[in-house]
């Protein structure tokens, strides 16, 4: 690409340190530097080691996710580089925020330490850990990272190294990756960045081209003024890694069913307590305290606890409301295990006169509906299945359902083209799940946000339903751009989606977007609505591995009527 732009990366300059400015670590845990082939290092101070044995076979296969990232790339040469979310403050106050490890890191390294960078040498074949220095001075307070030995017997790495201490120049500047950024300059001083350039050029593969991250880089950001901007942020790196973490591995697989048996259990103690709830709150307690207690603290999301209307709020997580009359609560719930997550939707009844059993005839018939579009979905997925057809099959059954129920009322065709059916199931029917609850698929594109496919030079397709800002008013192009323009999404072996459908009966939107519009009210029986009203919202979702001949499905939480008998015999045996 624009060969005739080809040009030298400009780094700034960094003067090396003569050794006698280094003193030796004292602390007890550091490592003395190591010898390589012979060769004395260059800085006596910084701690050098290589990986010689192989890894175990438990360990997090990051060498492999490397190696299949260059392949995604074709690249035969260069570095890639990303760096690990760092530790953080929240604004004005000494407390730590909660600490959330950049994916695109953790997939590389398996680490879920902060304040690391991690860089993958292609020619060689040589992952390597670049590690904080260890600050006696604040292990007492916030204890410390790993060392040189712990990284290379913990990860899947060939190479560790600390990274020189803030302050380390004698210049007096502050820069904290010095080594790091000499090194990277000598691996990537020939191409353009990210680019391959010819047979001799060794790229440097960054996430981000802008001028702050190329000066986080230590690179020249006047590269930016004087290359076609298009060449250097072309976002390569971005789509291979999206397409390498689309497809899980064997061992990602087993990560996500850990956390869906986890997540089960917590479910479980909920339904087993719901017969003595009466608030939201004690659903959650429930829940997340199962979790803790199996070291699943952290949450893939904000566990979703919603009764009555609050069940219509797809991203609710106040869960602090008394159940009062509500007839239904949506909670939407799953942990991480080592970073990667589960997501999980159960519906059950609100019913303290009757637990286990649904308060109405319309409760019942609402969730029997969802429960039968997710059947239907479930069973049409599986290897080269196109995964639109998927979704519009979710949104015809759920059309057909409340035309059954009378809710809807005229002829399938006109109201499917009305688009009123968004209106009672106005998200989309799943999305892939893997290290983000929302795995590396909403990358916005007009219309509609779409997904990467296993391939990194496949278009994109939408794997949710609306956008964020998505007009309500303008459903009938929404539902004819989802039925006849958009490219197709095929399924392959590895790909872990959710399929997630639901009915709502929303007031708000219901009444500002619908009801208030004859393209729509027409079509609508406002007395049948009534009834309705009060189920407010069914959700049920599971997670489901796409295999080599079929599916599995990766959920165990109990649904359906095998849910309510267990809520019942809860209720039974505390009465004994």
């Amino acid at each position: 690409m624009f060969p005739e732009r080809e040009r030298a990366l400009e780094p700034i300059a960094l003067p090396a340190l003569p050794p006698s400015s280094r003193p030796a670590r004292a602390c007890p845990w550091a490592s003395q530097s190591t010898k390589s082939n012979g060769i004395e290092p260059a800085y006596p101070s910084l701690t050098i080691a290589l990986r010689l044995s192989t890894c175990k076979i438990d360990t997090y296969p990051a060498k492999a996710h490397a190696r299949r990232l260059a392949g995604k790339l074709d690249a035969k040469d260069g570095t890639i580089a990303i760096a690990a979310n760092p530790s953080q403050l929240y604004p004005k106050s000494d407390l730590s925020v909660p600490f959330r490890q950049d994916r695109d890191f953790y997939y590389l390294t398996g680490s879920n330490e902060p304040g690391q960078y991690v860089t993958y040498d292609i020619g060689r074949d040589t992952l390597k850990l670049w590690l904080p220095s260890i600050d006696e001075s604040q292990v007492v307070w916030t204890g410390r990272g790993s060392t040189i030995e712990e990284a290379l017997e913990k990860y899947d790495i060939d190479e560790a190294e600390y990274l020189e201490p803030s302050g380390s120049r004698q210049d007096g500047m502050r820069y904290p990756r010095a080594n790091l950024i000499r090194w990277l300059h000598a691996r990537a001083t020939t191409a353009r960045i990210g680019v391959p350039c010819g047979a001799d050029s060794r790229p440097l593969f960054l996430m981000d081209y802008s001028p702050s991250a190329l000066e986080h880089w230590g690179l020249d950001c006047r590269i930016l003024n004087e290359e076609p901007h298009s060449c250097i942020a072309e976002g390569k790196l971005r789509y291979a890694l999206n397409a390498c973490r689309v497809i899980k591995d064997d061992h990602e697989i087993s990560l996500i069913k850990h956390a869906n048996k986890i997540t089960t259990e917590a479910h479980l103690t909920a339904l087993r307590g719901l017969h003595s709830f009466t608030t939201e709150a004690e659903v959650d307690a429930a829940y997340t305290g199962t979790c803790i207690a199996r070291h699943a603290k952290e949450q893939a999301y904000d566990p979703i606890v919603g009764s009555g209307q609050n069940a219509c709020v797809f991203h609710y997580s106040a869960n602090n409301e008394a159940f009062r009359d509500s007839q239904t609560c949506v909670m939407d719930a799953g942990c991480n295990v080592d970073c990667y997550a589960s997501d999980v939707t159960r519906t059950f009844p609100l019913n303290k006169a009757k637990p286990g059993h649904w308060p109405s005839k319309e409760a019942e018939e609402v969730y029997q509906l969802v429960e039968k579009v997710q059947e239907a979905c479930i069973e049409a997925l599986g290897p080269g299945r196109d995964f639109i057809q998927v979704v519009l099959l979710a949104r015809r059954l759920t059309l057909e359902g409340l035309m059954a129920l009378g809710v809807l009322k005229g002829t399938f065709e006109e109201i499917w083209k009305a688009g009123t059916v968004i209106g009672f199931f106005p998200h989309g029917l799943g999305h892939h799940l893997g290290l983000d609850v929302h795995d590396v698929s909403p990358i916005p594109h007009p219309p509609l946000p779409r997904a990467v496919a296993a391939s990194a030079d496949r278009p994109f397709t939408p794997f949710f339903g609306l956008p964020k800002q998505f007009d309500f008013a303008d459903a009938a192009r929404y539902a004819e751009e989802t039925s006849t323009s958009i490219p197709t999404s095929r399924l392959e072996p590895g790909m872990v989606i959710t399929i997630e459908p639901g009915c709502y009966f929303n007031k708000v939107l219901l009444e500002h977007f619908f009801l208030n519009n004859p393209a729509h009210s027409k079509f609508i029986d406002r007395d049948v609505l009534d009834r309705y009203w009060k189920v407010c919202g069914v959700r049920i979702e599971d997670d489901i591995l796409i295999t080599s001949d079929g599916i599995e499905n990766l959920t165990t939480t109990p649904k359906g009527e095998k849910m309510l008998e267990i809520i019942r015999e809860s209720a039974r045996s505390a009465r004994r």
